[in-house]
């Protein structure tokens, strides 16, 4: 029955519409709020002209007053074939310098799993920003593990597209990867696409400001909620001379290749190389995740000129309203902003209609009297075009986060046309202390683009968003072995991951950071790579020492490392002996709670306020030791028991209740202390045990895998009798299929049994580990073992082996093994990238118009019997061999690796095989071997 409406004279009215105004209140203030609210920049990278591959680097470069600029280099083009100082020669540039990269045909395309083949296709922009990206991310201590299915946008400033331009010259090397390979929408998708990122991905040209637009979106998307976690940035490369040919004939180039920003000598800007990557949260997000912050967004945004002087005119009114627009939304005043990096190409036009702009909104010196910066990092490095604005946003929030101004170059005296008289504005020409308190330092950024479109972002500290922000209390130092993990895609590169961190450790910041937090954040802020390493260390300088020995290809002692794979859950082993016993625990109690925890429960299900006898014991520190693995994330496959390790050993497995279990330690240990080993009175002793079916396989030392329903009293008067040799549970094991082997006991005295039967059944990747070792201290032997463990693959729960630690760090970024990727055959000293080298190529290789397309000659098939003579009389193992070889040598051929750098257990997949290179091979097999496969054998079949 439908309830009556409400009527004037109902007394709740009243109290029911306030309740709803209220409600309807909260939920616009909290839109509101989440409309506004600050965004935090977790994570930079940047690789800059100069030397800045880090923001330390860059950093350096900015203090140290780093002039980048240098001649057009000779892997760019020939210069003397290009260039002449007359800007109205046809075909001609009178550009000959210019801010570059060094050799940006370099790159790591095994690191990204991205073929060889591929890789030659891709425009070098692409190439730079995954490693940048990744870069940013390291820094962020965000691992692909934790981003892979997240909605996390990738935002990204692009509009150069030299290297597409440059194959289109060349019709005959155009193939499969060109066109996608050279897309600028394909920079964010692939990024998204490799570490499966579900949240937009966007690429952004509104020429010179692409990249402080593609941060404003990112920041809109965020405070939508349409991302999580946003990656924005921008980057510019210089490869086509074609290109710069027509820069020169329609930009206003500066003769002498420099940015005079706001000087009254400027005349234009010069070209520059980079890329500069910055990750977003929410701050609220970013705090509660304990994320480092380098600075605040408080507000941005974007508008266009309009119908004005001209399309690519500068308008002044335009700049003023997206100043004040960023403003309002950071809800802040001119006043407040203490250096304003602009736009400042070093245009005798452009610069004063900026800084005019400038003036009127930071520029009054009306109240407070604190002076406001005019920066402009083009003076270092050039105009990156597409990137200029991610790298004005990475120089204020260097310069935010270390209270210092950086000094601008090739200033000298004002632009006549510019006044700075009675503002707050001055051009810094030496790095100045940022004398503003953290709380109330600002900084802004502009960026506009030739057609029109403006962009401005309003930073701050930490501090000014949230005042009241400390740091965590600190945790003291634990005097306790601690698990120190590094990774990589090789073991070349691993030497070099040890090196970088024992720079780090031995040099500038890195020299305070506690041994807790350096462990921490490598265990959980990297992403954890195949090739592996675990070390158990006790000190800083016990790490640096082990760290420098890795580098040198040494591995230390106790260190593990392996490779890892799929090694599935191990086996859980329970000796017999040596006994087992808590008194020399206690240290690993304090330690490990869950281990102290559990071995507690077990005493009390022994024998409640009374002593525990030796086999009470042994099965408590035993059900202990599987409790404290467990919550390290190792959970067993199998366990496998040896005489009393076996009651253990079927509690682990599901088949006893711990107080079962317990009453049959119990009952065999006080047997066994009197000597009356007799059968029938263990069995009348354990009348009414009730097992249940095992959770897992439990083997017994012979190899039998036992019922746990079969479990009852009569099944354990084997505990009396002396415990039969373990080899025969071992090998079925083996048989199995299991890998991994986890001993828990006093001593490791199964894992040589496991090592020598893996041998005898030729199982190579068979691994075995103890939990304790003698005389070495409880929590160090575990994490040996732990260490080994993750080597292998396995995935542990590595925030539960951490002593107590105060917060996440910056660590060293990834060493990237990088090669020349090039889409056609380029000359050796093109390749070497010096600059010194001086290159003249034959100006007959230099094309002004396509060539014709040369004519690829039809493929010859070799018939299927030159391949196959005499496989069919040769033994299986060797034919097996020759087959494997084959389809080896098939797969690098198509990927275009180098053979011996092809991993046979490799996924193809994961190599950068995609389904047109699948069907390629597919095709090439079925000419070598003279028979049809089926469409999906290389889906199905992924390895060698």
């Amino acid at each position: 029955m439908t309830a009556p409406l409400p009527t004037a004279n109902d007394p709740t009215l009243l109290k029911r519409s306030l309740d709803a105004l209220k409600d309807l209140r909260a939920r616009y203030e909290a839109l509101e709020s989440r409309g506004r609210e600050p965004i935090a920049i977790i994570g930079l990278g940047c690789r800059i002209p100069g030397g800045g591959e880090t923001p330390e680097s860059l950093w350096k470069m900015l203090r140290g007053k780093v002039d980048a600029v240098s001649e057009v280099p000779a892997d760019r083009w020939d210069l003397s074939r290009y260039y002449d100082p007359d800007v109205a020669a046809p075909g001609r540039m009178h550009m000959r310098y210019g801010a570059f990269l060094d050799a940006p045909d370099r790159f790591d395309p095994y690191f990204f799993g991205i073929s060889p083949r591929e890789a030659e296709q891709m425009d070098p922009q692409q190439r730079l920003f995954l490693e940048v990206a990744w870069h940013a991310l390291e820094d962020a201590g965000l691992s692909a593990k934790a981003l892979a299915g997240t909605d996390t946008g990738v935002f990204v400033g692009a509009n150069g597209n030299d290297y597409l331009q440059l194959q289109l010259s060349e019709p005959q090397v155009l193939g499969t990867y060109s066109l996608v390979g050279g897309t600028n929408c394909i920079i964010p998708n692939r990024l998204s696409y490799l570490l499966d990122l579900r949240g937009p991905s966007m690429a952004f040209d509104t020429a010179c400001s692409s990249s402080l637009v593609a941060v404003h979106q990112a920041c809109q998307s965020l405070r939508h909620g349409e991302s999580s976690t946003a990656i924005a940035g921008g980057l510019n490369l210089l490869l086509s001379p074609v290109v710069s040919v027509a820069h020169s004939k329609g930009l206003p180039l500066a003769p002498d290749g420099r940015c005079k920003t706001f000087d009254a000598r400027a005349d234009g800007y010069v070209r520059g190389e980079g890329c500069g990557v910055v990750v977003l949260k929410r701050l609220s997000d970013a705090l509660a995740a304990g994320d480092p912050v380098w600075a605040v967004i408080h507000g941005s945004a974007v508008n266009q000129d309009g119908l004005s002087n001209g399309l690519t005119a500068p308008n002044g009114g335009a700049q003023r309203a997206v100043i004040r627009k960023a403003l309002e939304r950071a809800r802040l005043t001119g006043a407040e902003v203490g250096l304003v990096e602009a736009h400042g190409t070093g245009t005798s036009l452009g610069d004063p209609i900026e800084v005019e702009a400038l003036r009127e909104i930071y520029g009054d010196a009306e109240g407070e009297q604190r002076p406001c910066a005019l920066g402009s990092i083009k003076t270092n490095i050039g105009h990156l075009e597409a990137g200029a604005g991610i790298v004005g946003i990475l120089k204020v929030a260097l310069s935010l986060k270390h209270g210092v101004i950086p000094a601008n170059l090739h200033f000298q005296a004002l632009n006549p046309h510019i006044s700075l008289d009675g503002s707050r504005l001055y051009v810094p020409t030496e790095s100045t202390p940022w004398t503003d308190p953290a709380e109330r330092r600002y900084g802004a950024v502009s960026s506009f683009g030739a057609g029109g479109t403006n962009a401005h972002v309003v930073l701050g500290t930490l501090e000014s968003a949230r005042p009241g922000v400390a740091s965590l209390p600190a945790v003291a130092s634990a005097e306790r072995a601690h698990l120190l993990v590094l990774s990589a895609r090789s073991r070349t590169a691993l030497s070099n991951v040890a090196r970088r961190l024992a720079d780090h450790l031995t040099s500038g910041p890195g020299q305070q950071e506690s041994l807790e937090d350096v462990c921490a954040t490598a265990a959980l802020r990297r992403t954890h790579h195949d090739h592996r390493v675990g070390l158990v260390v006790r000190s800083r300088e016990e790490a640096v020492q082990q760290l420098r020995a890795l580098q040198q290809g040494v591995l230390p002692p106790g260190a593990a490392q392996g490779t890892a794979g799929r090694p599935g859950r191990p086996v859980f082993l329970f000796p017999s002996e040596p006994r087992l016993s808590g008194a020399g625990l206690a240290a690993l109690g304090r330690d490990c709670p869950v281990f102290a925890q559990a071995l507690e429960r077990c005493r009390g299900a022994l024998q409640p306020g009374q002593d525990v006898d030796g086999v009470g014991e042994h099965f408590a520190v035993q059900v202990a030791l599987a409790e404290l693995w467990r919550s390290w994330g190792v959970e067993p496959g199998a366990v496998l028991g040896q005489g009393v390790g076996e009651i253990a050993a079927a509690h682990v497995a599901g088949a006893l209740s711990l107080e079962d279990a317990a009453r049959v330690a119990r009952e065999c240990g006080a047997l066994l202390a009197k000597g009356e080993a007799a059968a029938g009175a263990l069995s009348a002793a354990l009348t009414g045990l009730t097992p249940r079916p095992t959770m897992v396989p439990l083997y017994s030392a012979d190899g039998t895998v036992l019922d746990g329903e079969f479990l009852g009293a009569s099944a354990w008067t084997k505990c009396l009798r002396r415990p039969a040799p373990v080899v025969p549970g071992i090998e079925e094991a083996l048989h199995a299929g299991h890998l991994l082997f986890v001993e828990l006991g006093a001593e490791p005295v199964l894992a040589v049994p496991v090592a020598e039967a893996a041998a005898r059944l030729e199982l190579p990747d068979v691994l075995a580990v103890s939990s304790l070792r003698g005389s070495q201290d409880a929590l160090g032997a575990l994490l040996t073992s732990a260490a080994a463990l993750h080597a292998a693959g396995l995935g542990l729960r590595l925030e539960r082996l951490l002593a107590p630690h105060n917060h996440f760090l910056r660590l060293p970024t990834y060493p990237f093994e990088r090669e020349s990727f090039w889409f056609k055959e380029r000359p050796v000293t093109v390749l070497a990238s010096v600059r010194s080298t001086s290159m003249e190529l034959p100006r007959t290789e230099v094309r002004d118009a396509p060539p014709e397309p040369a004519r690829r000659p039809a493929e010859v098939r070799a018939p299927a019997s030159a391949q196959l003579t005499g496989w069919g009389a040769l033994p299986e193992r060797e034919r097996t061999t020759k087959l494997r070889g084959l389809v080896h040598a098939e797969v690098a051929r198509i990927l275009k690796f180098d053979a011996a750098r092809l991993d046979p257990k490799g996924g193809f997949f994961q190599m950068g095989m995609d389904s047109v290179m699948a069907g390629q091979l597919r095709n090439r097999l079925e000419q070598q071997l003279g028979r049809k496969f089926a469409v999906t054998v290389i889906f199905e079949n992924p390895t060698v």
